[in-house]
């Protein structure tokens, strides 16, 4: 099979949006997406630049903006004005007409979510193929404020086009957001990480190893953190019996310990929380530290106050409780006496 010599991967995919602010909205705000860069404007007002490089009207004028959306994609977005722009938005039958599918859990879930969103269309009702290649396929259309067509999907394993081919289509494990650099991201249902890394955990987040490795080699301190204080915390699986240490922000606050069941604004609880709440103890390790805990609510009474500190350390916190619809858990860890 001949292939293009060097090919990885898929980088980006691209579109041209009439409003480059409301677009980078609805991806970063309703989608979750996040905001990599911007440029612009890109324009040569003299020469033939854009002509000869991008094909356009050499006086035409874009600004961009580069997206990643979710674990596998780059979406780059561009806004261009143009002396001889079509402004016409063509239908999925035209040529050059075009859709862009999520894969998610819930097709009629992640539908009623949209459905609230000012400006998206669903087109119609979810439905599932029952013949065929594909029979198990559930799906459904939508347009965004802008018009640009969209599909929600969902492909179970298994499919019946399996039976005749050796050829698969990607199917995604990761969850959305586990490439974040955010410690609260890491999935319970992971393999055993590479021997040797962190030896008495299962974690196979790449970016929580390191920043597990780097805490332990350095007092505590981790680059991408900065200031940011952490700590690890090992919960032992409910299901796999398995321990797992993950890398938490927390709040060091009149002598308590506190931690956020955030999980980057996810509607699920992360899955150490649910480990630390059902075996009722877990590990927690401080630079020069090590203890035995126990979790303890905070009552909510309190989670204004502490939800203004840890945002006032970690912006990040400040968006999270914006993304989901849940209450997040609000935990003090709590040392115990654990007999020699």
């Amino acid at each position: 099979m001949s292939t293009l010599p060097g090919a990885r991967a898929v980088h980006h995919i691209a579109y041209t949006v009439p409003d480059l602010e409301q677009a980078v909205s609805f991806f970063v705000d309703v989608l979750g997406a996040e905001l990599a860069y911007r440029l612009g404007p890109v324009e040569d007002p003299e020469g033939d630049w854009m002509t000869r490089k991008l094909g356009v009207h050499p006086r035409a004028s874009a600004h961009i903006a580069m997206l990643r959306l979710g674990p596998v994609t780059n979406l780059e977005l561009f806004e261009y004005t143009a002396p001889d722009q079509d402004r016409g938005r063509p239908r999925n039958s035209d040529w050059g007409g075009h859709h862009f599918a999520l894969y998610v859990d819930d097709v009629d879930k992640a539908a009623d979510y949209l459905r609230e969103v000012p400006g998206v269309t669903i087109l119609g009702e979810p439905e599932t193929i029952t013949e065929g290649p594909i029979a198990g396929d559930r799906w459904v259309y939508f347009t965004t404020p802008w018009g640009l067509h969209m599909e929600l999907i969902n492909m179970p394993e298994g499919m019946p086009y399996e039976e005749t081919t050796s050829t698969r289509l990607y199917h995604p494990v990761e969850r959305w957001g586990d490439h974040r650099a955010n410690p609260e991201s890491t999935p319970e249902s992971t393999p055993e990480s590479a021997p040797g890394t962190v030896p008495e955990t299962v974690n196979s987040n790449p970016f929580n190893r390191r920043v597990i490795e780097e805490f332990r080699a350095n007092g505590g301190r981790v680059a991408d953190f900065g200031d940011v204080p952490l700590l690890l915390l090992t919960t032992t699986g409910r299901r796999s019996g398995r321990t797992r240490t993950t890398p938490l922000v927390h709040l060091a606050y009149d002598g308590r310990h506190i931690v956020f069941a955030a999980n980057g604004g996810a509607d699920d609880h992360p899955a150490w929380y649910r480990n630390l709440m059902a075996s009722g103890t877990a590990t927690v390790e401080l630079p020069g530290r090590r203890f035995t805990a126990r979790p303890v609510p905070v009552p909510a009474s309190e989670h204004e106050e502490l939800w203004r500190r840890q945002a006032a350390q970690d912006p990040n916190f400040s968006q999270f409780r914006d993304r989901t619809h849940r209450d997040i858990p609000v935990v003090e860890l709590v040392p115990v006496e654990v007999a020699p």
